[in-house]
This record gives C-alpha cells, structure tokens and sequence, in this order.
C-alpha cells in the first residue's frame, strides 16, 4: 500500500483549475505515511510497544483526516447555562420549531439544532461546510481550516511567562488573549479527541457502535503512549518473570500476537487512509481532478478487511472467533440450530470485546465446543 500511495502521485490527471486543498491532504497524509512506515521498520526490531504508541497517533489524525476530507457540517455553539434543565428542554423544543418555520421560509443556513452532547445546557446549531465563491458545490470541511490555523503554543502558553523581544502595549496584549481564548475554544469543540468523535456522529461518519470501538482501540493503544503499569512488559514472552537487571526492554522478544496485532494496527490505519483520501479525489469535481487513477490504490485498501477479517477494527464486520465466543455464551439452541453454522449469527448481535491484545491471543489458538462447533485460527 505504502508502495503504491507513493506511485501513485505520478497517475492522478489535474483538471483545468489548481485547487491547493488536494495538494494540502495529500501532504498531511505524507508525514501519516512515514509514521506508519517507521512503525513498521519497528516492528522489524520487535519494538513493538512503541510501534503501538506511534499507532495511537496515527488512530487520532486518522478521526481527524475523515474529518478534513467528509465533514461537510460543522456547529455553532450557544451557551445557555443560565436556564434550568426545564427550561433548557423548553428553548431547545423552541428553536428547533423556530428552524423549521425558517427552513420552509428558506431564510436560515441552519440544517439542525440539536442539544450539544459534551456540555450541559449547550444548543448547537448545525450547518453545512464552507463553499466556495465560484462553485456552490464545492464544500471544504472546517476542520481543514482548523488543523491549519491552530497552534498548541498558542492556547497553552502565557507569553509573560517566556522571552520576548519587546513588551506589547495593553491594546496588543488584549488581542492576544482574545488569541489565545479563541485557540481554546476550537481545541476544544473541533481538535481534542472528544470533539473529533462528537464531529464525527454529526457528520453522520460514525455511529455509536463505532464510537465504542473507536474509544476501545484508543484506550488500549494509548497504554503505550502514556505511563501504564506493565503495558510493555505484557506484550513479552515471559513477561512474568523479572530479572532485577538493567536492559533494552526486556531480553525475552515480543509474543508472535504481539507482532502481529502491531502490524495489523499499521495495515487497517494505512488502509483507512488510503480510502479517505481516493474518496476525495473521486469525487472531487472534474475541472479540479480529470482522473482519480485510484482504481489500484483502492483494490490494495478494499484487501486488507477481507486478508485480515480475523482483527474487528472500526468498519469491518465481526470476526469469525468473535461470533463463536458470542454462540458459546449467548445463543440459544433454537438459535444455533436456525443459524446452521455460528458464523451466519447476525452481526448486529455481535458486541466488541474490549480486550484487544487477549482477545486476539485467544483468536490465534483453536477452539471446540459441544454446541456451537470448532473454530480454527486463521493464522498459527
């Protein structure tokens, strides 16, 4: 995949007109590409741990890179703590009636109003994203002007704390802590992690299902990426034994699971990538992108679902082990004997196992049981 993303540059036809945002994408997922690539160059030296923590990175900008290339809507919040819960019910029902008139009248941009999920008391109105002057059907997603604009230095930092070449006037220092408030606010709405899931659902990208395995996976990669009692350690052979002795790690490699569960990290972020960004260009107007030439960098992300079906990530179906072990504990006979086979349980009936590592451990071994049959490893 790596391969042919960079082969790739060479294939797609411009139309008539530059338009710096595909240019710009492509760019943001070059340095996504070298990260995936060093974690796979890290893997290669069974530094597995660190690839993991580099993979929890590459899950963030990929919530936000489908974000930047689909989320044609983004909100506008209005704060109303000052009612009570009843009250707050009363206005929302009001607003949204008072939307609707609009809507009809054809006097508001407004597409929704809608209770803000990650705030009490908080309406957000919703709206279509930025278009352009020249063509109304050319939307560029917020989010792509955010990434661009913020800076972490900005809303973290207090200038009286650091060097600075000069003291700014009071007018002047005023407009930098209106700098600095502004910063917050869109970090917090638009670029934090929970704000990226919350554009996420109101661009209609993800649903709940989604979001917990979204939060699943985050929350395990995240073990390597801050301190975590024995995160490391437990992805070692022999990670129960302790030497005392100082070392690189630890002298015992990484568990073949281990390995493998990094490399599939890698090959599904790759792959979500890919799809986001052959999505745009497809479907980028003719006179900004004549041809695509993405059939061969879809084929390679299509397969990485269908080779690697046995690791449920976030848009995949359930895996074949995890319809077993839902047979095993949750099916009734009358059940099992209407499927046929366990494999043909439904997959809305199939919960996602938060226990990642374990559970593709025990995914990776051979299993019987007297009701629901065997079950045979995809890889040994």
């Amino acid at each position: 995949m790596l391969a042919e993303y960079v082969a790739w540059g060479e294939k797609i036809t411009v139309g008539q007109i530059q338009q710096g945002m595909y240019n710009d994408l492509i760019d943001f997922l070059n340095f996504r590409v070298e990260t995936a690539d060093t974690c796979l160059q890290l893997i290669e030296r069974d530094r597995v741990a660190d690839a993991l923590g580099l993979s929890r990175s590459l899950l963030e900008n990929y919530l936000l890179f489908m974000l930047m290339c689909r989320g044609r809507k983004f909100f506008k919040l209005q704060d109303r703590t000052d009612l009570t819960d009843g009250q707050f019910k009363a206005y929302l029902a009001e607003q949204q009636a008072s939307l609707k008139v609009e809507q009809e009248a054809g006097s508001t941009a407004c597409v929704a109003v809608a209770k803000y999920p990650r705030a009490r008391r908080h309406l957000m109105y919703v709206f279509e994203g930025l278009k352009s002057e020249d063509d109304d059907g050319f939307v560029v997603p917020i989010h792509y002007f955010h990434f661009q604009e913020f800076r972490p230095e900005v809303m973290r930092l207090k200038r009286e704390d650091y060097f600075e070449y000069f003291e700014y006037p009071p007018d002047t220092q005023k407009i930098l802590e209106g700098h600095q408030r502004d910063a917050a606010v869109v970090y917090k709405h638009y670029l934090s992690y929970d704000a990226l899931l919350t554009c996420l659902e109101v661009n209609e990208l993800v649903d709940r299902p989604a979001i917990s395995r979204i939060e699943a996976h985050y929350t395990f990669l995240g073990q390597f990426l801050h301190p975590t009692h024995n995160a490391a350690r437990d992805l070692r052979t022999g990670s129960n034994y302790y030497s005392g002795s100082p070392a690189i790690g630890m002298n015992s490699p990484n568990t073949p699971a281990a390995r493998i569960l990094a490399a599939l990290y890698v090959c599904y972020l790759v792959s979500g990538f890919l799809d986001e960004i052959a999505c745009l260009h497809e479907n980028a107007p003719n006179k900004y992108i004549a041809d695509p030439a993405t059939t061969q960098l879809r084929r390679l992300a299509t397969e990485v679902p269908e080779k690697f079906s046995y690791f449920w990530f976030l848009f995949n179906e359930p895996p074949l082990y995890d319809k077993f072990t839902y047979c095993v504990n949750h099916a009734s006979n009358e059940e099992l004997d209407a499927w046929g086979h366990y494999s043909n349980a439904p997959n809305d009936r199939i919960v996602f196992n938060q226990h990642i590592y374990e559970h593709l451990k025990e995914a990776m071994s051979a299993w019987h049981n007297g009701r629901a049959g065997n079950y045979s490893p995809p890889v040994g």
